[in-house]
């Protein structure tokens, strides 16, 4: 816990670099769900690379590929999708992760990314608020919808050139 509050709100040390999302999505499902939870993958072949810090993007779509794997239960269904998009104008990458689950009430989808919010027993409440900073700090944005009984969809839609980073070449 004291570790995930020491990193809250910062993004790994070092350049950012180019990150191939691909990869990156499809690493980071299959490693963060558990055989047994039906896992579908949907991952475009044309996506730009993103220009970030490859740890802190992979630890937020961790972060939510975990939440929906206990909402999930034991014989879930969890669809992660990474598709071409645009925000503001830019070549961004949308990944999409939809769960089979319990869903959220619509009173308690507001305050899911804030801090120590939390429906977990012994959860931190830090995983949502990490996974939305990190986001933020590459110019994206987030999204979260619910059905109570049907499953949850958090998206993350990231620029291609986030991290507010300048580019040498």
């Amino acid at each position: 816990m004291a570790r995930s509050f020491a990193e809250f709100g910062r993004l790994p040390e070092g350049p950012p670099s180019e990150v191939d999302m691909g990869e990156l999505v499809r690493y980071t499902a299959r490693s963060s769900v558990p055989p047994g939870i039906a896992l579908d993958l949907q991952i475009d072949e044309n996506l730009p690379r993103v220009y970030g810090h490859n740890g802190a993007l992979a630890g937020a779509l961790s972060n939510v590929l975990l939440n929906a794997v206990d909402a999930s239960g034991q014989n879930g269904h969890i669809t992660v999708k990474a598709s071409v998009a645009r925000i503001g104008g830019r070549d961004a990458v949308r990944i999409s992760v939809a769960d089979d689950g319990k869903g959220i009430a619509a009173e308690n989808l507001a305050t899911i990314w804030e801090p120590y919010v939390t429906n977990k027993p012994g959860g931190t409440g830090l995983g949502l608020a990490i996974a939305r900073q990190a986001v933020w700090a590459h110019d994206g944005t987030v999204n979260a919808t619910s059905t109570l009984g049907k499953g949850t969809e958090i998206q993350f839609t990231i620029p291609a050139n986030g991290a507010g980073a300048e580019r040498i070449d």
